[in-house]
C-alpha cells in the first residue's frame, strides 16, 4: 500500500504552507486522495509529480551568447574612411 501523506507533511515536502497547498488543490494543480469529504491525503509520487511539472528552464540572456562572427586576415572587404575626407562630403549646409 502506497504511504499516504497528511496536508501538513505533503506542504513541509513541498515548501510550501497548508494553504498554499489548500489553493493548489482547490484550483487543479496537484492531485489528492479523498479518503473522506473532510479528510485529504497526498500520495509522495504526486508531490513529486507537480515539482516536475514546474520545472522550468531560464532562458538564455542575449547579452551573454556568443555570436560566431567570421575573421579575416585581411581588410580588402572592409571599406575604411578618413574621417576629413567623409566630413569634406558632406553637404554645406549640415555641420
Amino acid at each position: 500500500m502506497t504511504e499516504l501523506l497528511t496536508p501538513e507533511q505533503a506542504a513541509h515536502r513541498l515548501s510550501v504552507c497548508t494553504k498554499t497547498l489548500r489553493r493548489l488543490r482547490q484550483d487543479g494543480h496537484i492531485r489528492y486522495v479523498a479518503i473522506t469529504d473532510r479528510k485529504i491525503r497526498y500520495r509522495p509520487e504526486d508531490c513529486d509529480d507537480y515539482v516536475a511539472s514546474r520545472a522550468r528552464k531560464a532562458p538564455e540572456c542575449p547579452s551573454t551568447k556568443r555570436v560566431n562572427r567570421r575573421t579575416s586576415t585581411t581588410t580588402s572587404s572592409s571599406k575604411v574612411v578618413d574621417f576629413t575626407a567623409r566630413r569634406a562630403q558632406r553637404p554645406s549646409g549640415r555641420r
